[in-house]
C-alpha cells in the first residue's frame, strides 16, 4: 500500500455522500519467526500480529499495545 493510494482511498470516501462520517481504517499484519527450543524440541512457530494502521509507527514498536496476537503457526523440524 502507498500513500498516494491510501489518499486516493480517503478523497473517494469523502467524496461520497454514502459515506458521510467514514473512516479509513487499513490494517496491518505481520509474522516474525520465533525459534522455541525448551520442551519442543526446536519447534519454530511464526506468530501472527495484526495492529490499526491509523496508530503513529513510533507508538506501535514502542509501546506493543497497538499490536494483537492473531494466530501462532507452529512449524516442526
Amino acid at each position: 500500500m502507498s500513500g498516494n493510494w491510501a489518499w486516493r482511498q480517503v478523497d473517494a470516501i469523502a467524496d461520497d455522500p454514502n459515506t458521510h462520517g467514514a473512516a479509513f481504517c487499513p490494517v496491518i499484519l505481520g509474522s516474525d519467526k520465533t525459534t522455541v527450543s525448551v520442551a519442543t524440541g526446536q519447534t519454530e512457530y511464526y506468530p501472527a500480529y495484526i495492529s490499526n494502521g491509523m496508530i503513529h509507527n513510533n507508538v506501535r514498536r514502542s509501546h506493543r499495545n497497538g499490536l494483537t496476537l492473531l494466530a501462532f503457526l507452529a512449524i516442526p523440524k
